[in-house]
């Protein structure tokens, strides 16, 4: 997968079966509709595999780790509003509160929220 940095945030992709592959090792992760279109489709997600969530959560920890690359995290909270597929292109935006956004090209609304709060040092 290639990601790169502009002025607007982050891009990744597009998702491909063997970075799912990959994450489900990492994961210890064998659930069938990551790793098989087959699975994916008779779940009812339609014909690509589905990335897995943690993996979702990744480019935007990614992205917010590029940004602020002294910091530690405190708290991590995510929302997940909708699926990544396979194919799909995305989009790591950070937000003020601090947080950010993952998009999924082509649709509108994020498919993940992460609000997350940085340690502080003396």
């Amino acid at each position: 997968m290639t990601d790169r940095q502009d002025e607007t945030g982050w891009s990744f992709g597009p998702v491909s079966g063997p970075d799912m592959a990959e994450w489900c090792a990492l994961l210890r992760d064998d659930n069938a509709i990551h790793l098989r279109r087959e699975a994916a489709e008779a779940a009812g997600f339609g014909p690509r595999r589905v990335n897995p969530g943690p993996a979702n959560l990744a480019y935007v920890i990614s992205a917010a780790m590029a940004a602020h690359p002294q910091a530690e995290f405190a708290e991590i909270a995510a929302f997940f509003a909708d699926n990544v597929f396979e194919g799909d292109r995305l989009a790591a935006r950070l937000t003020p509160e601090p947080g950010g956004t993952l998009y999924a090209e082509g649709r509108g609304a994020p498919v993940l929220r992460v609000q997350f709060s940085f340690k502080e040092h003396d």
